[in-house]
């Protein structure tokens, strides 16, 4: 995926990077248009996207870390939109960007005691194995999950491209069944998620303008919808919010307080 690399590597990015194809038979040739002209940018990224103009289809890569082994501490899953192309270039969520630039997600897990990693900086790959592992200190056990399996720079894109009536028929229901299936058999306590458009999507009450009740210090807690048993669900501030002069305090209160309601 990512060039030569090890054999170990190789495994380990199976265990994160997956592919899927979507049939797309009549509408192939207008959703190949669009993916090719929001995607220009990524297309020379290995094995990231690809078409088959015989079979009408797309196949493209994609991104989960499911934890290997157990480490009997809470599992929580930690909901994104969608995967960056950048990301899935490098083998692993949340990789620092084209600028060499760690993520603003792993400060705030840091900060909150979340995510506390035995040294101080680590390669995708190296980073890759420890979440796997879940070989970290913290309260608790983290399966990363994307919502839509599609990689694109934003989530609105995937409708874009695919169009609202392939989305709403097929991509909208996969999605759905996916991720309720994933927190069933991933034995998932509760579900932080990052963004409110997912969170409006997988929660019982919907939200808005949640930036200002996240700055006011108050939760923003909901329940799974859909599911039988009780699963929490939170929204935080998202990955790389930094719009105020006290935006680390903020991230790391907010992470806080949801840890407080868990224990």
């Amino acid at each position: 995926m990512c060039g030569s690399g090890t054999g170990f590597e190789e495994d380990l990015l199976a265990d994160i990077i997956f592919q899927r194809t979507y049939q797309l038979n009549d509408s192939y040739k207008e959703i190949k248009s669009r993916a090719v002209q929001n995607l220009q940018n990524y297309l020379e990224y290995p094995g990231l996207i690809s078409f088959n103009d015989i079979g009408r289809s797309i196949t493209f890569s994609s991104e989960r870390v499911i934890p290997t082994t157990s480490t009997n501490r809470p599992r929580i899953m930690l909901l994104f939109s969608n995967p960056h192309p950048h990301s899935i270039l490098q083998g692993m969520f949340l990789s620092p960007n084209i600028k060499g630039q760690e993520s603003l997600f792993w400060v705030a897990m840091r900060d909150a005691g979340w995510i506390l990693l035995p040294g101080e900086k680590y390669s995708p790959t190296q980073l890759a194995d420890i979440c796997l592992n879940a070989e970290y200190q913290g309260p608790f056990e983290f399966v990363f999950y994307c919502y839509y399996a599609f990689p694109t720079r934003y989530p609105d894109d995937i409708i874009r491209i695919f169009g609202k009536e392939y989305f709403t028929r097929y991509l909208a229901p996969e999605a759905n069944d996916e991720f309720k299936k994933t927190v069933d058999e991933a034995n998932i306590v509760a579900v932080v998620t990052f963004n409110k458009g997912i969170f409006n999507l997988v929660a019982n009450d919907k939200v808005d303008h949640y930036i200002d009740r996240l700055n006011s210090g108050d939760t923003i807690q909901s329940q799974v919808s859909s599911i039988t048993r009780y699963i929490p669900v939170f929204l935080s501030y998202p990955t790389g919010w930094f719009y105020h002069s006290d935006y680390r305090s903020l991230r790391k209160s907010s992470l806080i307080a949801i840890q407080e309601i868990l224990n």
